[in-house]
């Protein structure tokens, strides 16, 4: 999920468009602010909130007409709304108009609304559909097929699980050696074990290993953040996951509760651009065993994730 992707001409003008979301609810708040001065420094820009013009959607349509970049100032006024919580209807309609004006018919905005409305079961529904298009995305097996037997601790796979165990033989400090530990340090089981992640969800672990971040709930967030970014292909999906579960408390995966008040938006904005400089999508073909046994201080490097 690239996010740099505004010209000096239209840097203004969009984050002028998001101030107006951040605004029909009659206040702007310092995490609001935040948010915006936020995407301003990711574009290398020091524009700060108060200097950027109001924007109308219908002058925003007619300042942008790439359609990928179109999509981006939808989704991120989205998470505009988001910042401060559940959204009122006000802020609903705004991101609405932004869509209708853009001609972009982004699904996040039925989760938007439904959050809004007080319909979390509707809206945990969308983002399972939704991740599970996004995991099934190469013709792979149903997500659900293959997540059911696993939460019912079903399904288990000696085979795979031992090639998994025998990465406990590899160096410390090598891909593979930390993806085992990070398993067997919050007795997470592996593949194939009782209880496993299916294969298919492995490269969450894996950006977990190489960008660092912990498990607990506000670290979650951000490497939620951090995989939005890596993930070429509807990388949106994790971040609003993200502030979902660990922002708004709507419990979508049955592993982790929901915690409510954690979007630390510099944080999070800079997990994401962090994610978005990697030069790998772990989520898309990528062969982990091939690099299991390589440094991975060298992997990080290569790859051009920045350091924390």
């Amino acid at each position: 999920m690239d996010i740099r992707i505004f010209d000096s001409r239209e840097l203004p003008l969009v984050l002028g468009a998001l101030r107006g979301v951040a605004l029909a609810n009659d206040r702007l708040t310092d995490t609001e602010a935040q948010l915006l001065d936020g995407l301003a420094a990711l574009h290398g820009s020091s524009l700060r909130e108060g200097d950027v013009p109001n924007t109308s959607a219908a002058e925003l349509s007619r300042a942008v007409s790439d359609p990928h970049k179109r999509k981006r100032i939808v989704q991120l006024a989205i998470v505009t709304s988001l910042v401060e919580g559940r959204p009122g209807e006000a802020s609903v309609e705004a991101v609405r108009e932004l869509s209708q004006a853009l001609e972009v018919p982004e699904e996040g905005l039925r989760v938007l609304d439904r959050v809004a409305h007080e319909r979390a079961m509707l809206a945990r529904l969308d983002m399972v559909r939704r991740v599970q298009r996004f995991a099934t995305h190469n013709d792979g097996p149903s997500f659900l097929r293959v997540a059911i037997p696993t939460l019912l601790g079903l399904g288990q796979n000696p085979k795979l699980a031992a090639r998994y165990q025998a990465l406990a033989d590899l160096p410390v400090g090598t891909l593979g050696r930390g993806l085992y530990d990070h398993y067997r340090s919050h007795d997470f089981a592996l593949p194939g074990e009782k209880g496993g992640l299916p294969e298919l969800m492995l490269f969450h672990d894996v950006g977990h290993v190489v960008s660092g971040y912990g498990v607990k709930p506000q670290d979650e967030i951000q490497q939620a953040a951090f995989q939005a970014g890596f993930a070429r292909t509807d990388g949106f999906v994790f971040l609003l996951f993200g502030i979902l579960q660990f922002h708004l408390g709507l419990r979508i995966t049955p592993v982790a509760k929901g915690e409510q008040g954690l979007f630390d938006v510099p944080k999070v904005m800079a997990a994401l651009a962090r994610g978005a400089a990697c030069r790998m999508d772990f989520s898309d073909r990528f062969d982990f065993f091939a690099h299991a046994p390589e440094s991975l201080e060298v992997l990080r490097k290569r790859w051009e994730i920045p350091s924390v």
